[in-house]
């Protein structure tokens, strides 16, 4: 296993340790409380993160078994991502494969500790330059520019540099040609702009706040009205 994927197998761990650290100090008041995940409270995100992979958990279990159960996801996912990242041999995957797993990991659960976090009133760092920040952005990154295409209604032609700091070294352009988007070389001639912290990228991206408020913050900047439609449209989920 190469120093990539030690890193990326070393922030899913990371990150089912601090969701399993939030799940362990919810009290018996804050199980019912709202989350920035849509439709979801507390019992519903820590019952969504239980669940994957792995069989679903039992409608109306209670607080201990979904902590029980949530325990147990974590020791799935190990053995998981050994066998993908050669550590158990038996179910090694190849290298891009690999990549795109354990990054889609450290988006979902990253994003899910955040909802948890805002619920239990924990602080939100959007200047987190840990590597399992990074490691969800540049994931996330495979998927920006067809957002952009498929969400904003951008005409052919149209481009948008998408700028990050921190972490993540990205400072480039997309453009859409015949309804699909595409990253091209650099970022010259793009008219219209987006710059972010890469926890701000994630969390605007994943429907986690409005992007007033990530802009108040100072973790957001847009410009243009190619600008103007990507960070109120571009969305993973609608």
């Amino acid at each position: 296993m190469g120093p990539f994927m030690d890193d990326a197998a070393k922030a899913v761990e990371d990150l089912w340790d601090r969701v399993v650290a939030l799940a362990e100090r919810i009290g018996p008041a804050e199980w019912s409380r709202p989350t920035p995940c849509p439709d979801l409270d507390v019992k519903g995100v820590v019952a969504h993160v239980a669940t994957t992979p792995g069989p679903g958990v039992r409608a109306g279990a209670t607080p201990e078994r979904l902590v029980a159960e949530l325990r147990a996801a974590r020791a799935r996912e190990a053995a998981r991502v050994a066998a993908l990242t050669g550590a158990d041999t038996t179910g090694r995957g190849d290298g891009a494969s690999t990549e795109r797993v354990l990054g889609a990991a450290c988006l979902d659960l990253w994003v899910h500790a955040h909802d948890l976090s805002v619920a239990l009133g924990e602080p939100v760092d959007l200047d987190e330059d840990s590597p399992a920040v990074a490691e969800a952005c540049r994931y996330l990154l495979r998927f920006t520019p067809q957002l952009f295409a498929a969400r904003s209604g951008a005409d052919d032609g149209a481009a948008l540099q998408i700028a990050l700091r921190g972490p993540v070294d990205h400072d480039a352009a997309l453009e859409v040609r015949d309804a699909r988007g595409r990253w091209r070389n650099g970022a010259a001639g793009a008219a219209h702009a987006v710059s972010a912290t890469p926890a701000a990228f994630i969390l605007l991206l994943s429907g986690r706040g409005e992007p007033e408020q990530w802009r108040g913050l100072g973790a957001l900047e847009w410009s243009g009205d190619g600008g103007e439609a990507f960070v109120h449209t571009a969305r993973l989920f609608v």
